[in-house]
Parts: structure tokens; sequence; C-alpha cells
């Protein structure tokens, strides 16, 4: 885990007549696009279901040493960002009737935020607009999934550990998903430790995407951690596992580099 990293500056957004809280990392001068004096690329990272979240430092530095702007949104209701929480709009407990919809209503909800921040970031000075990527892990990777399907623009989605505390217990997650994932063009790359809750959900939509002649890698990394938990939260865990696969990625559909 990257430690001793500058938490970002914060910085308010607008998605849905509310000003979420936001944080922003850039590249040191020089690196990236920025050699060059011309914008440079973004990648909107997207955080998890807890309500209480940081703005993921690590991961941020990780990105920035890499040449990139990162954006890390709270969505609605979480860490101090107005609006009702997850847990308000999804009363209905696991498997009782209306549960799996309200569980994708609140996402659909949530993706609308995300699609929020990639319209601020696309606007912000030194960002070259068409060169954004989307991040994130758990909820945040299904939200990064969402925004994918919704969002023609991106050119790469990095989506960790997504629905693999849910694909089992929210069984209605499972069609709403592969259903977003048919209408994804960017290249696609989904992640996962061996011992993560379930990695069924990746297999699922890699075969998906595959199916529809789209560009989907997939990556398991070896059992990490004591616990299915700290697997699940490998991206801000071990950064130095991933980054040998994501920066890659991202430099051959972001920065468009062979």
């Amino acid at each position: 885990m990257v430690t001793g990293v500058h938490p970002g500056e914060r910085l308010l957004f607008p998605s849905a007549g509310r000003d979420l809280i936001a944080y922003r990392y850039v590249p040191a001068p020089g690196v990236g696009g920025g050699d060059r004096g011309g914008p440079v690329p973004a990648v909107v990272l997207n955080h998890g279901s807890g309500l209480e979240q940081d703005s993921k430092p690590g991961v941020a530095r990780v990105l920035t040493d890499a040449g990139y702007v990162v954006f890390v949104p709270f969505r609605r209701g979480y860490a101090g960002s107005p609006g009702p929480s997850r847990l308000e709009e999804v009363p209905a407990p696991a498997g009782a009737p209306g549960h799996d919809e309200q569980v994708c209503a609140r996402l659909l909800a949530e993706s609308d935020d995300v699609l929020a921040a990639l319209r601020f970031v696309r606007a912000m000075p030194g960002v070259d607009p068409a060169r954004v990527g989307v991040m994130g892990s758990s909820y945040g990777g299904i939200n990064s999934l969402l925004a994918a399907a919704r969002d023609g623009r991106l050119r790469a989605c990095v989506s960790f550990a997504a629905a693999a505390m849910s694909w089992g217990p929210v069984p209605g997650l499972r069609p709403f998903l592969l259903r977003h994932v048919d209408t994804i063009r960017c290249p696609l790359l989904l992640l996962q430790a061996e011992n993560d809750f379930d990695t069924s959900p990746s297999e699922a939509l890699a075969a998906r995407r595959r199916a529809a002649d789209g560009v989907c890698e997939r990556h398991l990394f070896p059992p990490f951690g004591a616990s299915p938990i700290e697997a699940h939260q490998i991206w801000v865990h071990a950064p130095n596992l991933w980054a040998p696969v994501v920066l890659p990625f991202l430099a051959r559909y972001v920065q468009g580099r062979a």
C-alpha cells in the first residue's frame, strides 16, 4: 500500500442539482502530455459501497506518476456528499420483494453522478477530453461498467471486483449488469484476486463482452491477504501487484501508446 501521499485537492462538482465532493490529483510538471505542453489524459476513480470513503491517495499516486489527472468523486450520500444514502434508497432486506430492483435503481442513480464527474473532468483546463477512462472497485467497479455503458466517449474501463459481494445475494443484478455490458464499446479490463468473495462475476461479464466481439481482458491475481475482504480491496492494498497490468492497458487505450 502506498503511504505518505497527499489526499488531493478538494473540489465540488454538480450532479442532479447537488454539489458533490471530489478530489483531484495532477501529475508532476513534465509527466505525461505535460512534457509537450499539451493536455494530459484523465481517469475517474469510483469508490465502493462504504458510506465513509477516503480520496484513494495510494491508487491516485500510481496513476499520476504515469501522467494522468485523477478525479475521485464521492457519489450522492457518501462521505459528506449530499443526497440520500445507499441504505436509505435500498430499504428492503436482501431476498425481500423489491430489493433487487432497488439495488439496480440506486446503482443507475449513482452512475448519473459518475457521468456528471466525467463531464466535469472533460471541461477541466489541461485535460484532454478525448482521452478519459474510468476505474473503480466493488460498487465502484459496477459504476465504472455502467458509466462505460452509458458514455460512448470513454476510452477504457478498468473494473476491480465488480459485484463480487452481490452476484449471489442479489440475483436481479446479474441480468442488469449483463445487459449493460452489451452496450459497452470501449476496451474493458476486469480484475480480481482468486480469493475474492466470488470470481464468477468477472468470468460471466468477460464472456458476455467477448461474445459481442468487444475488447475485454480478464486478470485473476493469486490469492491475496488473509481474508476475502482483503482480497476484495486489492486495488487499495496492493498497487504494486496491479500496476503492471493496469498501466499498460491504460497506456494502450487511454493514452494511445503502442
